[in-house]
């Protein structure tokens, strides 16, 4: 199959009407799992279990190279892969900016039985797979459609939170986490923003 950056990913029409219930913001697929370890002021900080990842990478403004990464790797979950298999999707869809260079990382994360050896092997090479051990992860959520104004005004609001708690040490690159489709009216949708966080003892 060929690719290209203008590819136009057709959902097949079974997902289509199995997706209605997200129209309303009511999650039929599963979160990646996790545990709560401290809620304070709308802010979240979690265990997430070990996780196997699928990303790609695409460049272009911030609509743009989101559709364009959703679209490989949803042709990936829905077995344009080695095996022809078809992998359930898994919430929430986590997007990151590379050093304001106008590129854009998606994320999948995939069902907890996969590794990544039994992942399936993606045809695209744009696709890598990755392992992420157990980590603490500090969030926050608000509604609403997702843009760049408001993940930079929410990564505002976790910055200043971990700034003033300076035994979690932030590690790593802010991301926005989604977790509803297009379809999904806007108020219901649910977004967060995340950044992996070492805990001091």
């Amino acid at each position: 199959m060929s690719h290209n950056s203008h590819s136009q990913f057709e959902v097949p029409l079974n997902e289509k009407v199995k997706s209605l219930p997200g129209f309303f913001g009511i999650h039929l697929e599963k979160q990646a799992p996790y545990d709560v370890l401290k809620t304070e002021s709308g802010i979240e900080v979690r265990c997430y279990r070990p996780q196997t990842q699928a990303r790609v990478t695409a460049s272009g403004e911030y609509k743009d190279a989101q559709k364009e990464a959703f679209n490989v790797l949803a042709e990936y979950i829905f077995g344009e892969n080695k095996k022809n298999e078809k992998i359930q999707m898994t919430t929430p869809v986590l997007l990151k900016e590379i050093s304001k260079t106008k590129e854009w990382t998606m994320t999948f994360i995939l069902p907890p039985h996969f590794s990544i050896s039994s992942a399936p092997k993606p045809n695209d090479k744009r696709i890598s797979l990755h392992e992420l051990p157990v980590h603490l992860v500090a969030s926050i959520s608000y509604p609403g459609i997702n843009t760049p104004e408001k993940i930079a005004e929410y990564t505002e609001v976790l910055k200043k939170w971990l700034k003033k708690r300076p035994w979690y040490i932030p590690l790593g690159d802010l991301q926005s986490a989604q977790f509803d489709g297009p379809l999904t009216i806007p108020f219901f949708r649910k977004n967060e923003i995340h950044i992996e966080v070492k805990h001091l003892h």
